[in-house]
């Protein structure tokens, strides 16, 4: 008998898993469920068709719904599963085209929800012109906005990686802009040395940084006109509120799947819940940290591709296990590059590892070779052992593919001494003799 894969949701984690599972099993029906109008779209690129950098929306997909109707599966836009039953293994499901609903059994479910946009309980945050990006629509609704003349001060709250990339796009679009944090520096994933490179950075084209401080209220009648902070009151014409994510697993809170702290919920390596049949990745499910040994939220769109696909080949016969991630992630900051791998000093001390840590001003390639520029790496490592645990960088030119280089390096263990010595390439234009990565390493002793 022909059996069924119903994926909720179609972005990143649903669609890799639908994708896999056919190339699989050509045999199997599969079903998504999408809420919304899109599926399989870059979120990651958002800030940049706001900006106008990526110049269509079409840019923005990487498979329509129709390719997918190509591959036999069956792709349902704007249609909302509203229940899930673990037990009797069906789904309701609220067509919004036609106000209909229906009910679906499935063999197997692959729950790829996603996450909805953090908005905080204070006074204004349901005026117009207060938005957050989480999606195409929400992306159509700031770029709207910000085409009209009269937007000339956007206030952007959360000093994180959406809202810094928000702020790259302000400037791009000629906005003045003012960005908020309630924590003391930038970015505060990573260690305090590289918020201030971030705060330097932003200062030098013209924001103004407000840090340790936080929002109470947005103000205005109907429109926003301005914030109200501890600290006193700002006006502005757009507020955007980039204040984090929050799991939407909220469809299964009564299931007697197991979460974690924040909601996510908790899978193994094969993508599955601890409910027999369903499946999840993405912004709604934990990961596994290779080296904190333990699940955690990493909500990146690597990760949830990579969880995608093993639930669809775990659903398809295949056994292949997922064995963790490291956070590794990077961030345009205007002309600044930042990253970071692994374990930032912070983490270190939390779990109580006898670590230390080396900072390195270097350079991205020989001074012989014009437009050399400046990289800063902090690396922090075991030791005892000298193991590396972690990787930061920041810098103009340089950075992504070297902190690839360091996950690389912390994935399989290795030692400042083993990356001191590893042979990378060298020319004028594009490294020193000894390579930034190496420099870093080397002085790690």
């Amino acid at each position: 008998m022909k059996k069924t894969l119903i994926v909720v949701g179609g972005d990143a984690a649903g669609m890799s898993a639908a994708s896999k599972a056919r190339r699989l099993d050509l045999n199997l029906d599969i079903i998504v469920f999408e809420m919304g109008e899109y599926v399989s779209y870059s979120a990651c690129s958002l800030p940049y068709y706001i900006a106008g950098v990526t110049t269509s929306k079409e840019k923005l997909f990487s498979r329509t719904p129709e390719e997918f109707e190509k591959s036999d599966i069956s792709v349902y836009l704007n249609h909302e599963v509203t229940s899930i039953d673990v037990n009797q293994k069906t789904v309701d499901v609220l067509n919004h085209n036609t106000g209909a609903t229906f009910t679906r059994p499935y063999d197997y479910l692959m729950f790829a929800t996603g996450s909805h946009s953090f908005v905080p309980p204070i006074p204004g945050v349901k005026l117009e012109n207060v938005l957050t990006l989480k999606n195409i629509p929400d992306a159509d609704s700031i770029k709207y906005m910000v085409s009209k003349d009269n937007i000339r001060d956007v206030v952007i709250v959360g000093g994180g990686y959406i809202g810094l990339e928000l702020v790259e796009t302000m400037l791009h679009l000629n906005k003045k802009v003012r960005i908020f944090q309630r924590p003391k520096e930038l970015m505060n994933v990573m260690d305090e040395e590289f918020g201030e490179i971030i705060r330097e950075e932003l200062e030098k084209h013209g924001v103004e940084v407000h840090t340790d401080e936080s929002l109470t209220e947005i103000l205005g009648e109907e429109k926003a006109t301005g914030i109200k902070t501890e600290k006193g009151e700002y006006s502005a014409d757009l507020v955007i509120l980039a204040l984090g994510i929050k799991p939407a697993t909220e469809l299964l809170k009564d299931s007697g799947a197991e979460f974690l702290k924040n909601g996510a919920l908790v899978v193994d390596g094969f993508s599955r819940t601890t409910i027999p049949y369903v499946y999840a990745g993405g912004d709604c499910a934990s990961i596994y940290h290779k080296i904190k040994k333990k699940n955690v939220y990493l909500p990146l769109g690597t990760n949830a591709n990579k969880q995608g696909r093993i639930a669809g080949g775990h659903i398809g016969g295949e056994k292949v296990e997922f064995k963790g991630a490291l956070g590794t992630s990077v961030l345009k900051v205007v002309d600044l590059s930042v990253g970071l791998t692994g374990l930032t000093e912070r983490e270190a001390k939390d779990l109580g590892i006898n670590y230390d840590t080396v900072l390195v001003k270097t350079s991205s390639h020989a001074g012989s070779y014009p437009g050399r520029k400046r990289i800063t790496i902090k690396l922090v490592y075991n030791k005892d052992t000298l193991v590396l645990l972690g990787a930061q960088m920041a810098g103009e030119d340089g950075v992504a593919k070297r902190l690839d280089i360091f996950a690389v390096a912390i994935d399989q263990e290795m030692t400042t001494e083993d990356i001191g010595y590893l042979d990378l390439c060298y020319a004028p234009p594009f490294a020193t003799v000894w390579d930034a990565v190496q420099v870093a390493a080397n002085a790690a002793k």
